[in-house]
């Protein structure tokens, strides 16, 4: 699998598919703020901690589990400004995810699907 990157200005189109996952890796007070409509909330450190464990422990939380059960599903990972989504996503691309990372993250998202 690899990691591909997505304009911002794309986004929209995959917030309705049913085959796509959009996750939001931001703080909860900036998802809580505003995010992109459908978007699941997975913080940067946490997801981090369950990557980090699957490559030294082979073991991941139920929560992470259960978000990432499909690897045949699209999952999108966006931050504020994209650098923590692209290794996120360069990470689970290497666990065999289908995954892209929002270019220029939710700063740069200028689309009609925010959810406040």
């Amino acid at each position: 699998m690899s990691c591909e990157m997505v304009s911002s200005r794309k986004i929209d189109y995959y917030v309705n598919d049913p085959y796509v996952t959009i996750i939001d890796i931001r703080e909860e007070d900036k998802f809580l703020h505003a995010r992109i409509r459908g978007a699941i909330h997975f913080e940067y450190n946490k997801l981090m901690e369950n990557i980090n464990n699957i490559f030294r422990y082979g073991k991941v939380s139920y929560e992470f589990r259960r978000l990432f059960s499909n690897k045949d599903r699209i999952y999108i990972f966006y931050c504020d400004k994209g650098a923590a989504s692209l290794v996120v996503c360069e990470k689970m691309s290497r666990l065999g995810y289908n995954c892209k990372t929002v270019v220029g993250g939710f700063d740069a998202y200028r689309g009609n699907c925010v959810t406040n």
